[in-house]
């Protein structure tokens, strides 16, 4: 008959647990600061012995006592070779961890990270770990975002080894990488060093695209006809503009060679054509859905309107954002509306998105 008992018990246990994990989160951060790069050392590190290591170390204190009281020569110094062992693991297990240096692979603004994923992926973040020294090797590593989900790891002396660790991307924004778990039982088990660094390593999470329909802007077809169109592209009808100063990353073909050799300079051609029709989005068209839902829509417009390579506009209404300089009243400042010129290419593509996973 079940009385509730076992439930209780669990209850209790979780409601102990819970101040634990609070305290021990709280002294992770007063210890560790959050830097882009660390080196392991003793204010970083902690250490305790295992379930195996504290019932060897009592084996062998029970062993010695024995050894005591008997007068046994053999019994003592077995006794005191397990003690050796036993405190001979403490520091290497120490040592294994002492020296090393984590650095996040990329150091970007936070608010412009260089990680990006869709809201209900997997955020990637991507990491180093660089040896103490040309003799120094690291053994039994257990990296991960968790206890429970690591990945092994060892580097090798004087070696610098990259890992890539995931974790939910629930919602849309600027999400913060978790505080690190790496742990080591090197080299026998007995003791259990850990450390928990924060690489301040962050992922722009942008809205999850829900299907919706295309503005009707992005389905009007031009007045010209398709075979006007290829007999211009035949004709080769593109005006010549002139030149302009050159800019890293234009085309080599498009760069002025003779000019060049006249001693003017570097200069690129310009050329005039027809423009794509532009295609605006804004809020406007999804009136009386949720937030999130609208952001999800126009995620999927620009992705798909990207695809076909049209120029996209954007506009994003203003928001109310609370006063922080005084918290007790209830006074907000309403920000401006968000105008974002028309253009294409995929720099302009995530910039769009950046701006929707941004916005509140």
């Amino acid at each position: 008959m079940d009385t509730g008992f076992s439930r209780r018990v669990a209850g209790l246990t979780r409601v102990i647990r819970r101040p634990d994990v609070r305290w021990r989160e709280r002294k992770a951060e007063k210890r560790t600061p959050v830097v882009g790069k660390l080196q392991l050392g003793q204010r970083t590190i902690y250490i305790l012995p295992t379930i195996q290591g504290a019932l060897f170390a009592l084996g062998a204190t029970t062993i010695l006592l024995v050894g005591f009281a008997d007068r046994n020569p053999i019994t003592v110094v077995l006794a005191t070779a397990m003690l050796s062992l036993f405190l001979l693991s403490l520091v290497l297990c120490y040592r294994n961890l002492s020296g090393l240096t984590l650095q996040a692979s990329e150091a970007t603004e936070s608010g412009n990270p260089s990680a990006r994923c869709f809201a209900g992926e997997q955020a990637s973040f991507m990491l180093t770990l660089s040896a103490a020294g040309r003799r120094r090797a690291h053994r039994d590593l257990l990296l991960g975002f968790s206890p429970k989900d690591v990945q092994p790891l060892e580097v090798a002396p004087g070696a610098v080894t990259s890992a890539t660790l995931t974790a939910p991307a629930e919602k849309r924004g600027l999400m913060a990488a978790p505080r690190l778990h790496l742990r080591t039982r090197y080299p026998a088990g007995l003791w259990q060093a850990w450390s928990r660094p924060d690489l301040a390593m962050h992922c722009l999470v942008y809205p999850r695209p829900q299907q919706c329909s295309l503005p009707p802007s992005a389905l009007r077809v031009p007045a010209h006809t398709e075979g006007q169109q290829s007999g211009a592209r035949k004709q080769g009808v593109d005006d010549f503009l002139g030149l302009r100063s050159y800019q890293s990353g234009d085309s080599r073909r498009l760069i002025a060679w003779r000019s060049l050799a006249r001693g003017q300079g570097l200069k690129t051609k310009q050329f005039a054509q027809e423009a794509d029709a532009e295609v605006h989005l804004s809020f406007e068209s999804f009136k009386g859905r949720e937030t999130e839902d609208i952001l999800g829509c126009l995620s999927f417009q620009v992705l798909q309107l990207s695809q076909q390579q049209k120029r996209i506009g954007m506009t994003l209404p203003a928001t109310q954002v609370g006063d922080e300089k005084s918290n007790a009243d209830s006074t907000h400042r309403i920000t401006r509306p968000r105008h974002i010129k028309a253009d294409q290419g995929e720099a302009h593509k995530h910039s769009l998105l950046q701006a929707l996973a941004l916005w509140a």
